[in-house]
């Protein structure tokens, strides 16, 4: 496997009109890793797959395992070298079997070594019983699961997968992300995965780059990205839906963001100015009153009252208001009932100062 990246690209720019699609300053594809590229629906990010891919004409620099991608036969060389999946599987009225050989066959594999391929991506994909079945016979999972199996049976160097599980119902699409995972952890497989859903990209991401109006606003490792986001619309995007406003002050030995309305929250480490912060609804605990001194390790407790109460699968938000703050606490049904919770209860809304991400007002806004 080779130590640079699989794909390079920079200054990368896809125009239409004199209109910029997508511009992205770096964008690498490394060895055995999941490059997800996320974002809001219409951020640009299959112009940029497909441009990374060079299925459409872009400017900047490709290059293709430290080769310059600059010709019509550079770009064909870079289209074989992988393979795409996209939200609807593209069948032909065949068999399975034939469906997943057709890749093949256009990369001029001979019939018995096509065959033993395209069963052996079958059974990766746990669907080897249905070689012998035709398109129309097949579920939407089943259909998708096809589609995967073909990409994957040329051995791409790089699977492009375009929304690849948008248009399954949820326990399909969670069957089919577990097997997946395993398929790429035991093929070291290098991918590019374009997705708006968070739990989806935080499932399978490696790197992530983030979009929105066709701009990279924010790029790195999975844990960088999704652990300290950069702006306000990264935060947002990734359920970040308690914020506070203030400024970041050194009271009493600690460091901590004073409010606008005079409450103060004790945080990590943060540059003295005014600031935004941000937590996570999963590291709001909930209490009924609030707690002695010594019985928590929660260094910031704001009490408040309960506004709503959502559905997020099997979990509840809960939505709790303090003059004008809202806080947003993540929970199990079984904690709600446990709390006795209901809307307009007094209730405690506890998180420690880690888990509260401090942005300099200055950097609160994308450019």
């Amino acid at each position: 496997m080779p130590d640079g990246p699989i794909i390079s690209a920079r200054d990368l720019s896809v125009t239409l009109g004199g209109c910029t699609l997508v511009h992205a300053e770096a964008f690498d594809v490394l060895p055995g890793r999941t490059h997800v590229v996320m974002g809001p629906n219409g951020a640009g990010k299959s112009t940029l797959l497909r441009a990374v891919g060079g299925l459409i004409k872009a400017t900047g620099t490709l290059e293709l395992a430290g080769k310059p991608v600059c010709s019509g036969r550079d770009r064909a060389v870079l289209r074989r070298a992988t393979a795409s999946v996209f939200q609807k599987p593209y069948l032909l009225s065949t068999t399975v079997l034939g469906n997943v050989e057709i890749g093949l066959r256009l990369h001029g594999i001979g019939a018995r070594e096509r065959g033993r391929r395209a069963r052996a991506a079958l059974e990766l994909l746990g669907i080897e019983h249905l070689a012998d079945r035709r398109r129309d016979g097949l579920s939407g999972g089943e259909a998708q699961r096809v589609s995967i199996a073909r990409a994957l049976a040329v051995e791409p160097q790089v699977l492009f997968l375009d929304e690849p599980m948008a248009s399954l119902d949820p326990p399909t699409r969670r069957s089919l992300m577990t097997d997946l995972f395993d398929v790429f952890s035991q093929r070291s497989v290098s991918a590019v995965w374009v997705t708006h859903d968070r739990e989806e990209a935080a499932a399978v991401a490696d790197h992530v780059t983030f979009l929105t109006d066709g701009r990279v606003r924010q790029q790195g490792t999975a844990s960088e990205v999704f652990g300290r986001p950069q702006s306000e619309e990264v935060a947002g995007f990734l359920g970040m839906e308690t914020s506070f406003e203030g400024v970041i002050e050194a009271q009493d030995g600690a460091v901590c963001l004073v409010l606008v309305d005079g409450t103060t929250l004790v945080v990590g480490e943060a540059e003295p100015g005014p600031a935004l912060a941000f937590v996570f609804p999963e590291d709001v605990v909930l209490l009924r009153h609030l707690p002695e001194s010594g019985e928590t390790s929660l260094r910031n407790c704001l009490e408040g009252r309960v506004a709503g109460v959502r559905s997020s699968g099997r979990l509840r938000l809960v939505d709790i208001v303090r003059g004008d703050l809202r806080i947003v606490a993540m929970v199990t049904q079984a904690a709600l009932d446990d709390l006795q919770l209901g809307v307009g209860d007094a209730v405690v809304a506890g998180f420690k100062a880690s888990a509260v991400h401090v942005l300099p007002r200055h950097h609160g806004h994308a450019s």
